[in-house]
């Protein structure tokens, strides 16, 4: 009984040969992992946003100040058209009435009177219309609505459309009229369509669409 050992105590034991934890190896190996966990971080990649179009500059096209220009040329044509015609509009209302009677010798006199009538204060009634929704329009489209824009093209239609109908209704009367009214209806138009394409350059797009919500 006294020859018996615990194994536990014997030199060569697998308790003996097991390797022994350092304090200072733990500490070292805790060390490194809080110098990990402070090391500092990557820089972060620098991210440029490109816009997917070019901003617009909000200073109006000079396209636009051009375009009311050869409006205002437009109008005083219409306007200097209408003058004439005022001044021999009683010659004029003669002349019209009689190429009606000649191509309708049925219809009453009264009702051929009326219809020149009629066309002539229509004729009247357009010019002031078209005066003053261009100098709205106008107004408007200064003040980056694109509204005002859909304005004038609107007038420009009916100019070009009005001022050829004009020279046609009046063309019995020329020879009484101011040989400046054979013309002038075609300047309105042409001045008229030039103005209303002016409007609906590149520049002009792109400074409407890029315009503030109101």
């Amino acid at each position: 009984m006294s020859d018996v050992r615990d194994e536990s105590d014997h030199p060569g034991s697998p308790d003996d040969r097991r390797p022994a934890i350092r304090p200072s190896t733990a500490a070292g190996s805790r060390g490194d992992t809080s110098r990990g966990a402070e090391a500092p971080r990557p820089q972060r990649p620098q991210v440029a946003v490109t816009p997917m179009r070019a901003p617009v500059d909000d200073r109006r096209p000079r396209v636009i100040d051009l375009g009311i220009v050869v409006w205002v040329f437009t109008l005083v044509a219409l306007a200097a058209t209408a003058a004439l015609v005022a001044l021999d509009q009683g010659a004029a209302r003669s002349e019209l009435r009689r190429s009606l009677a000649s191509d309708n010798p049925t219809t009453a006199p009264r009702d051929i009177a009326n219809t020149v009538d009629i066309a002539m204060v229509a004729a009247g009634g357009v010019c002031v219309i078209v005066l003053l929704l261009v100098i709205y329009g106008s107004i408007r489209l200064r003040e980056r609505v694109i509204g005002g824009r859909g304005t004038l093209t609107t007038m420009g239609v009916i100019t070009v459309v009005g001022s050829i109908a004009f020279w046609t209704v009046l063309s019995p009367a020329r020879d009484v009229l101011n040989p400046a009214v054979t013309f002038l209806p075609f300047v309105v138009a042409v001045l008229a369509a030039v103005a209303t394409g002016l409007m609906f350059t590149g520049d002009v797009t792109r400074w409407l669409k890029a315009a503030p919500t109101r």
